[in-house]
This record gives C-alpha cells, sequence and structure tokens, in this order.
C-alpha cells in the first residue's frame, strides 16, 4: 500500500528524461543544500532531482511498517520514496544519498526497501549504498579527521561541516551512530524534519 501510494504520487510529478551524468552532477548542488539545510529543502531537493529525471516523494509511514524509503524505476525514471522517519536531518540525508547509491549503482529492476528485510534481500547492494552515502554525507577520511580532533566544541562542530560542506548533524550523527560520543551529546545541532507539516 505504501509503495502503491509512492507511485501515484510520482506520476504526478513532471521530471526530465533520466540522465545518469545529470544526476550525478546534480549531487553537488543536493550536497551543498543538505549543508545548508533551509527550511524549504524539501522541494528545492525535488526540483533538482526532477531536471535529471530523478523523482523525489513524501509519503507518510504507515503504522508497523518501519520503512526509512525505498528505490525503484517506474518506466525509464527512478523514484526516491521517502518517509522521513526519526524525523532527524542527518538520518534523512543520509537515507536519501542511500537511495541515489541504489540508483547509480543498482540495476533497473531492483526494488529496495530500508530497514526491511526480505527474501532476495541483497546485503551486499545495502552495504554498497551506505558507503555510497558515506562518501556524500561524511568520508571516511573527514570523520578520521574529525575523531583526531575530539574533544570538539560546538564551534569546532562547526569548522568541520563548513571544511567538509557537510551539515554539523551528519557530523555528530555518525560520531553517535559509531558509538564516539554519547547520544546525548550535539543534540542542538539536529534539526528536525517534519515533511508532513
Amino acid at each position: 500500500a505504501w509503495l502503491r501510494k509512492g507511485e501515484l504520487q510520482a506520476r504526478e510529478q513532471a521530471v526530465a528524461t533520466y540522465s545518469e551524468g545529470a544526476f550525478k552532477a546534480k549531487l553537488a548542488d543536493i550536497k551543498t543544500l543538505m549543508a545548508q539545510h533551509p527550511k524549504d529543502f524539501f522541494p528545492k531537493l525535488q526540483r533538482l532531482c526532477a531536471e535529471a529525471g530523478v523523482r523525489v516523494v513524501y509519503t507518510p509511514q504507515l503504522p508497523k511498517a518501519p520503512i526509512n524509503g525505498s528505490t525503484r524505476w517506474i518506466g525509464d525514471n527512478p523514484l526516491i520514496q521517502l518517509t522521513g522517519r526519526y524525523k532527524r536531518n542527518d538520518i534523512f540525508w543520509f537515507t536519501f544519498f542511500h537511495e541515489a547509491g541504489h540508483i547509480l549503482l543498482h540495476g533497473k529492476k531492483d526494488i529496495f526497501l530500508e530497514n526491511v528485510g526480505w527474501e532476495g534481500h541483497d546485503a551486499r547492494k545495502e552495504d554498497e549504498a551506505n558507503t555510497f552515502a558515506v562518501k556524500w554525507t561524511l568520508t571516511e577520511a573527514q570523520e578520521k579527521e574529525v575523531l583526531e580532533a575530539l574533544p570538539l566544541d560546538e564551534p569546532g562542530i562547526r569548522r568541520f561541516a563548513r571544511a567538509f560542506n557537510t551539515h554539523p548533524a551528519l557530523i555528530i550523527g555518525r560520531l553517535q551512530h559509531r558509538k564516539h560520543i554519547h547520544f546525548s551529546v550535539g543534540r542542538s545541532f539536529l534539526e528536525p524534519v517534519d515533511l508532513a507539516g
């Protein structure tokens, strides 16, 4: 039902003919959008993707369906469908770049559902998409540089974010996820994402 809703939403979007080269080129602009994270980031993200032939829709998650997002092809255009689950900008952007990785790295026949295991689930492709998302949000080398500077104060985190063209929340979220810092540290950098509002 959730996937079907996304298909109906996708049909309402006018997009260009899909171009892999154009989508790759747009990712740099999308990374800057991530770093700035303005209030109207979602329509801007949709527009940038549509110009490369990629549809992006928000579909609220259904009860008892803990999905972050999905990627699949509808006709000749890829569709990224997002739920905004967890309502945090670091998780939202990592999920987006993960789904973008599926588009650029994997075939048109697969359907990828995040946070859901099913028969035929390809862990290798999920790992590849995660690696792609790491590259675009905060690289391993950049993470190492941050770790070498710990402990950091807020101005230090902001300096690294500016230097890496990322958002401070992506740095904090990564360090929390990998248990380098406690989940209570740096919460002020995490911006809420409420696509339903």
